[in-house]
């Protein structure tokens, strides 16, 4: 039987800007942790800049998966659960078990890859983190532990896959009773709920550890966040034509990118509602990407759409890079990173060597899962989409401004 396939032009692109973002965060970052010149403490990159990535992978995650289980719906008249569970253990298991055991298991024990003041704490409470790692409770690991080197932004993939085990449990509930906007509603609604009374107990009782790792638990675990994205794919999927067309007048499209480079740069932050704000307009910017024939920005070059389909590599297997091409360049001269050509030269040799890395972990490691997704799928998307003859294009839809 022949099966519909979903591709939207330009979010591969989007994917790769969001893996950039979080691996310039990092370079400055390891700069910091090996006691190097760097910008992590004086500049928007150490700030909000590597987390604006996250949000963005977070807001772009909720709108393809939601975008995927209603036209599963439609083309089938069910959401089958147990095949989208396959179909996400499939992506994501192999590389992040790969990697969770790299940092956990191995590079601990190399002298190499030892991180100063940072690596020595892999050991504490090491079963435990071991078992949230392992269970795909690495984001509960990041609020009640030190980091674990390398394997520690895994963080944000655990909170994926437990949106991806509550997402299409809610979807299958809910669409049947045409109840799905106000589903997406209340989920915003009820995190946020929760999210003022975290903060607030927090500004109160900042020194209680119970609170504390509260509060770093539930203010990553960006699930509304991801229904912001939701509401973007049901707005495109049921064709709301008003909503649609203002969001794609030319105007209202400039004042979004302007804003984003705007407050990233200057630093600026919403209290409490930060993550929720940007995640607003990236729905936007990801609507026009994804569905505007019209939109101002174009990202569906062939080196971006690369870039974008080995954006996981990217961001599992960049921590790896950055530490080992530091340590090279610093064995070839220690002070090389007091001049701007050294840091020039380190983030070019970062950014070069991690798209190598994970170029070769897709090609041979990540691409035979993914080819298998095929047989769990009533729906092809992705890359998967694109290699389909079977390719049915809903990338655009031409709303006059």
């Amino acid at each position: 039987m022949a099966r519909n396939s979903v591709y939207f032009p330009n979010l591969n692109g989007v994917r790769f800007i969001a893996a950039l973002a979080v691996i310039i965060h990092h370079i400055e970052l390891t700069k910091y942790w090996f006691g190097q010149p760097n910008i992590y403490t004086t500049s928007f990159v150490g700030g909000v800049f590597g987390q604006l990535g996250i949000i963005l992978f977070f807001v772009l995650s909720g709108f393809l998966i939601t975008y995927l289980l209603l036209e599963e719906n439609k083309q089938k008249q069910h959401i089958s659960i147990k095949q989208f569970y396959i179909r996400r253990m499939l992506r994501i298991w192999p590389l992040y078990y790969l990697i969770v055991v790299l940092g956990l298991f191995i590079l601990p024990k190399i002298h190499f890859f030892d991180i100063p003041n940072i690596t020595t704490h892999v050991k504490e409470h090491f079963a435990t983190k071991s078992a949230m790692f392992l269970s795909f409770f690495p984001n509960v690991a990041y609020a009640m532990y030190e980091p674990v080197p390398y394997s520690e932004q895994a963080w944000s993939v655990g909170v994926e896959e437990q949106f991806y085990l509550l997402w299409p449990v809610l979807i299958a509930l809910v669409i049947k009773r045409f109840r799905t906007m106000r589903m997406l509603l209340s989920t915003i609604g009820i995190y946020l709920f929760i999210k003022i009374a975290v903060v607030f107990a927090y500004s109160l009782h900042p020194e209680n550890l119970a609170i504390d790792r509260l509060y770093q638990f539930w203010t990553h675990f960006s699930i509304d966040c991801m229904a912001i994205g939701g509401i973007g794919a049901y707005i495109l999927f049921y064709e709301k034509e008003k909503i649609l067309k203002l969001l794609f007048n030319k105007y209202l499209q400039i004042v979004p990118y302007i804003a984003l480079v705007y407050i990233t740069v200057r630093g600026i932050a919403v209290p409490i509602f930060n993550s929720e704000f940007y995640a607003v307009i990236f729905i936007v910017l990801i609507l026009n990407l994804a569905a505007n024939k019209k939109t101002l920005l174009r990202l569906n070059y062939k080196p971006l759409d690369y870039l974008g389909r080995i954006s996981f590599g990217l961001y599992m297997f960049h921590n790896i890079i950055l530490v080992m091409v530091l340590r090279l360049m610093l064995s070839i001269n220690k002070n090389i990173y007091n001049s701007l050509e050294g840091n020039i030269v380190y983030y070019i040799l970062s950014i070069l060597f991690t798209i190598i890395i994970a170029g070769l972990s897709y090609r041979f490691f990540e691409k035979p899962f993914i080819k298998a997704k095929v047989k769990y799928s009533s729906v092809i998307s992705g890359e998967n989409a694109v290699d389909s003859n079977e390719n049915t294009d809903v990338a655009a839809i031409d709303t006059k401004s």
